[in-house]
C-alpha cells in the first residue's frame, strides 16, 4: 500500500471510527516523545500513521502537518463517530467523486497556510457531517478558504454590511452591493459575484452639435455576495469568535 493510501485509510478511520473526545488543540502545541508514549497514536490513528512514515525522526514539515491535523480533528469531536461514518460513507459510495473523503481532507489540509485555515476547514467540513451544507458546497467553500488571505476572510465574516455604511452602495434597492473598490480584495474570491450594471440608452437632442447621436448611461460594476459566501458567513460568523479565530 502506497504512502498515500495508508495515510488516506488511516485519517477514514479516524474520523468514522473513532473516539475523538481525546484529540485536543493543546496537543499541538505540546507535541513531544510524550505525545507518543502517552497513547495518542491509539488514540487517534493519523497521528501514528503520520509518525510511522515519518520513521527514524519527525521533521519541522511533519510537525506543522500534525498541527494542522490535530486542530481539523479536535474541531469534529462534538459530532458521533456514527454520524461522521454515515456521512462519510456515502460520499465514498455515492460514485460522484473519485477521490475518497479521507484522499481529499489530506489533499486540502496539506494547502492550509497554517492550523487556523485547517480549524476553519473542519468547521466547514463539520457543517458538511451535520447536512447544513452539501458535499460539493464544502469542497467549494474549501478552495475558496485556501485561497483567501485570513485576515480578509476576517473581515467578510463579520463585517455587517447590511447595517454599516461602509458596505453599502446607496442607489435604490441595492443596498447590498459593493463597488469593486469597497469590495477590495474579497472581489475575486468568489465569496462575492459581479451584478451586470443597469445600462439606459437614449436619444441625444442635439446630437447632430454632438455627433453623438445617443446617451448611454449605466450604474457602476458592483458585487454581492454569492450563494456559497453567505453559507461561509452564516457557518463561520459564531465559530470565529467561539475559537478565538480573530
Amino acid at each position: 500500500m502506497s504512502e498515500l493510501n495508508k495515510l488516506s485509510s488511516s485519517l477514514e478511520h479516524t474520523l468514522k471510527d473513532c473516539d475523538l473526545q481525546n484529540a485536543t488543540i493543546g496537543l499541538a502545541e505540546v507535541f513531544t516523545d510524550t505525545l507518543i508514549k502517552d497513547g495518542i497514536t491509539k488514540d487517534i490513528p493519523i497521528i501514528g500513521t503520520v509518525i510511522g512514515l515519518g520513521k527514524a525522526s519527525i521533521g519541522i514539515k511533519e510537525i506543522l502537518f500534525l498541527k494542522k491535523l490535530i486542530y481539523f480533528i479536535s474541531e469534529l469531536k462534538s459530532i458521533s463517530a456514527t454520524k461522521r461514518h454515515v456521512m462519510i460513507n456515502k460520499i465514498d459510495n455515492s460514485g460522484k467523486f473519485r477521490t475518497k473523503v479521507g484522499e481529499k481532507l489530506l489533499y486540502i489540509i496539506d494547502k492550509c497556510e497554517d492550523h487556523e485555515k485547517s480549524q476553519i476547514i473542519a468547521i466547514l467540513f463539520s457543517a458538511f457531517l451535520t447536512e447544513k451544507i452539501n458535499y460539493a458546497e464544502f469542497l467549494r467553500a474549501s478552495h475558496i478558504i485556501e485561497q483567501i488571505i485570513l485576515e480578509d476572510l476576517k473581515w467578510f465574516v463579520t463585517c455587517s454590511w447590511e447595517k454599516e455604511k461602509d458596505w453599502k452602495y446607496r442607489a435604490e434597492d441595492r443596498d447590498d452591493h459593493l463597488t469593486l473598490d469597497e469590495a477590495g480584495n474579497i472581489a475575486t474570491t468568489g465569496l462575492v459575484e459581479l451584478v451586470s450594471p443597469d445600462v439606459m440608452v437614449r436619444d441625444q437632442d442635439d446630437w447632430k452639435n454632438t455627433y453623438d447621436q445617443y446617451i448611454v448611461e449605466g450604474s457602476e460594476l458592483t458585487v454581492r455576495i454569492s450563494a456559497i459566501g453567505k453559507k461561509i458567513r452564516d457557518i463561520l460568523k459564531g465559530s470565529l469568535k467561539r475559537n478565538k479565530i480573530t
